[in-house]
């Protein structure tokens, strides 16, 4: 069914010749319907829309209350979040950034401290305290802690989605609780 466009103006005497058509009007649907070739043009030998088969058209057209919308299933209903409940990614890419510079802070004060007579007590790190790969080492707990701190954002419990950061802020306090330790134990900060 094509769709016709009448322009005009909206004033109460056009709606009311529109909803009314004049009686023994030669424009009906079949006329309308029979106008209109395969391809949806409208063939030369049919004659002008006017009102009256505006309106007859919206007379015998489809009502939007024929539309029905089924109701969703309680077992598959879902919850929207507003991003304004959503934490900021910029506080996650900062505690991230924190994080990464303690857990360098603390390689280095690792290898300073062995250096001096030391030895690690982390048996996983123990494996890289004498080489540099202790700096690579060192950054796969942030790195996990970052993706965790990420998916507890993106909770849909409550309480989870606002205490993200707890996991973040403990792991940095942690590295520079042990970077303070071992400068205290290679004697550089007295």
């Amino acid at each position: 069914m094509s769709t016709f466009a009448l322009n005009l103006p909206e004033t109460s005497s056009n709606i009311a010749n529109v909803a009314t058509p004049p009686a023994g009007s030669a424009d009906t649907p079949d006329r309308i319907a029979s106008a209109e070739d395969g391809t949806g043009s409208r063939s030369t030998s049919s004659t002008p829309l006017n009102r009256a088969s505006f309106a007859s058209a919206i007379r015998n057209s489809d009502s939007l209350s024929a539309i029905r919308i089924p109701e969703s299933d309680s077992s598959k209903a879902f919850q929207c979040l507003s991003p304004e409940s959503l934490p900021s990614r910029r506080s996650w890419i900062a505690l991230s950034i924190g994080q990464h510079a303690v857990a360098t802070f603390d390689a280095y004060s690792t290898r300073k401290a062995i250096a001096q007579g030391a030895i690690e007590m982390d048996p996983l790190m123990r494996l890289f305290a004498h080489s540099s790969a202790i700096y690579a080492a060192i950054q796969v707990r942030p790195a996990v802690l970052d993706i965790a701190a990420r998916h507890i954002q993106r909770s849909q419990n409550t309480f989870f989605r606002r205490t993200w950061w707890i996991p973040q802020t403990v792991a940095s306090g942690m590295f520079i609780f042990s970077g303070v330790h071992n400068l205290h134990v290679a004697g550089q900060w007295r």
